[in-house]
Order: structure tokens, then C-alpha cells, then sequence
């Protein structure tokens, strides 16, 4: 039951230094805005917290709208599901990867590891631990990577903050390895998106984790987006995009950045809701800037637009 249309589809590693930069915020709402998921009239009442593989009918996305998976990739502190208010915290993604080891992974195991949870967004939820991580193997997520190509036009991994390889076990190619998800999804990735804090420590943490990236060993991607989370002026001063626009060209060499504004209660309020901005906030700025930076992601793969 593939969605892709016959394409072959795109995968977008999300990733960014440690320090909650903002990198499952992204990854969700760079999945919503690839999806096209838009707003509805807000309910009333309490709280909605969706179980696992329902609908939420809240949420309209234009006909023929593009697919997504979203996957969770983070093994360090996984946060999709409960960032998207699901009560089911079964692992799809660790799931996908057994059946990945055991040569059982097709398109249709693939979906049903993966419900849709929005409209157009299906979700590969995380371990729920992070001592699960053996569970999440390189070798097993390269054919689920692959296969989610051939489910979705678009492929969105969370992935950890670290890079590094277990040096002394590299010499054993089917030893577990720590980061060994986020290495995968990074080699895999048509493009990377890479995200930073705005605040004086986050760019810090993001010029070096650019430095990072690069002596990673991982293949050069076709394209690059780095993304500064959360503007605002009272941590940078006045003027606060130019001058994180100043830093990381002086410092890091990056003349393209996203700047993503910081809106708290818009923010807040989808992280109270377990929805994203589209169905609680759709006047965000923030939404907006997630919404510039899915038709920038678009634009750097023009064999899909």
C-alpha cells in the first residue's frame, strides 16, 4: 500500500547539538507542514489525547496532499509520543527494525508499525527507554529507511544529539552501536536539517556541533538547512536574527539560516494539547516559519516538487 505515488520518496534526518534546541518540535512540525495538515474550528472541552492510529478530526490537509512518516529516531530521550499526546507508547519503530532483521519488513508491515496519527502523517514511535537502544540497529533501520521511501513521499527522523562512533567495536560490523540510529538516518538523509538555540549558548553548542557534523564520517548529503529555534531578543539584544545571522557566518561559515521566532504560548499550547500548531495555533509565527522551512526542504528536492 504504498503512498508515494510511485516516487521514490525523500528522507529528512532532523538533528541538532545537545541541549534541547528543538529538534522533535521541528521534526513535528516540519511533518505537519510537509503534509499540508491545516486547521479546523477548535474544539471545545478538555483535553484530547489521542490514542494510538485514530484520526483526529480536528485537522484538514488539502486533496492530494504529500504522505509523511514521521520517525523517532532520538535514543537518548525519545519524545514524539508523548510531545503528540499518543497513549500507546509501543516502540513502531523498534518494531520496524525486528522485522527489518528477520527480512520481514515490507510496505505493508511498514504501515502497520506506523498508524496515522494526522492527517497524511504516519508516526514510527520510539523506544520508550533509553537503555533500549540496542533494539534500534544501523544495519535494521537502513531497510527501514528504505522502505518508508517507498511508503511516504516524505520520510522526517528525530534524531539524537550524539555522533560519536564506539571506536573499539567498529571492527565487528554486527556489534550494536550507540548512535548507531542517528548515523543511519544521517547517511540515509536526502537532506539534513540541522537545528540550533538562539540563545548565546545554543549558537555556541550549534557552531560546534556543525564542526561535529562534518568530522561525523557520514557521506555528504545532497542539501543542508540550518535552522535557529526560538528568536527572540531578550537572550541575543536587539535585532536578534541578524545578529545569530552574523555569528554563524563569522563563525561557522553558514550564510543560509532559517530563523524560526519563539512563541511560547503557541508553543505551549500545542505541547498542552498534544497537537500541533496547525490544529491549535495556526496563526503562530512559528507555524509560519515551519511552513517556509517545509517549501525550502521542497525547493532542495526538485525531482518532488
Amino acid at each position: 500500500m504504498p503512498d508515494a505515488g510511485g516516487r521514490r520518496g525523500t528522507v529528512v534526518a532532523v538533528w541538532g547539538p545537545p541541549g534541547s534546541p528543538g529538534r522533535t518540535t521541528t521534526a513535528i512540525e516540519l511533518a505537519a507542514a510537509l503534509a499540508g495538515v491545516g486547521a479546523a474550528p477548535a474544539r471545545r472541552g478538555g483535553l484530547l489525547r489521542r490514542s494510538r492510529g485514530t484520526r483526529p478530526s480536528g485537522s484538514v490537509r488539502p486533496p492530494g496532499a504529500d504522505t509523511v512518516v514521521l520517525a523517532d529516531a532520538d535514543t537518548y530521550a525519545s519524545s514524539v509520543t508523548s510531545r503528540l499526546g499518543l497513549l500507546d507508547d509501543a516502540p513502531g519503530l523498534a518494531a520496524a527494525a525486528r522485522a527489518a532483521s528477520r527480512g520481514a519488513l515490507d510496505v505493508v508491515a511498514l504501515a502497520h508499525h506506523s498508524p496515522v496519527v494526522l492527517p497524511g502523517v504516519r508516526v514510527l514511535t520510539g523506544i520508550t527507554r533509553a537503555s533500549r537502544w540496542p533494539e534500534l540497529p544501523a544495519a535494521s533501520l537502513d531497510v527501514v529507511f528504505e522502505r518508508c521511501r517507498e511508503l511516504a513521499t516524505w520520510t522526517v527522523v528525530d534524531c539524537g544529539p550524539i555522533l560519536e562512533t564506539d571506536e573499539l567495536i567498529t571492527y565487528d560490523t554486527r556489534a550494536p552501536q550507540r548512535n548507531g540510529a542517528t548515523l543511519s538516518a544521517l547517511q540515509a538523509a536526502d537532506v539534513v536539517v540541522v537545528v540550533g538555540g538562539a540563545d548565546p549558548v545554543g549558537v555556541q553548542r550549534l557552531v560546534r556541533g556543525l564542526e561535529d557534523l562534518r568530522d561525523a564520517g557520514v557521506p555528504g548529503v545532497a542539501a543542508r538547512v540550518v535552522v535557529v529555534n526560538r528568536v527572540r531578543d531578550a537572550v541575543v539584544g536587539r535585532r536578534a536574527g541578524s545578529q545569530v545571522r552574523d555569528a554563524l557566518a563569522r563563525y561557522a561559515g553558514v550564510d543560509d539560516v532559517h530563523l524560526v521566532p519563539d512563541d511560547p504560548a503557541g508553543l505551549d499550547a500545542a505541547l498542552l494539547a498534544g497537537r500541533v500548531l496547525a490544529e491549535c495555533a495556526p496563526a503562530s509565527p512559528a507555524r509560519a516559519a515551519f511552513q517556509d522551512l517545509a517549501e525550502r526542504v521542497r525547493e532542495l528536492v526538485p525531482a518532488l516538487t
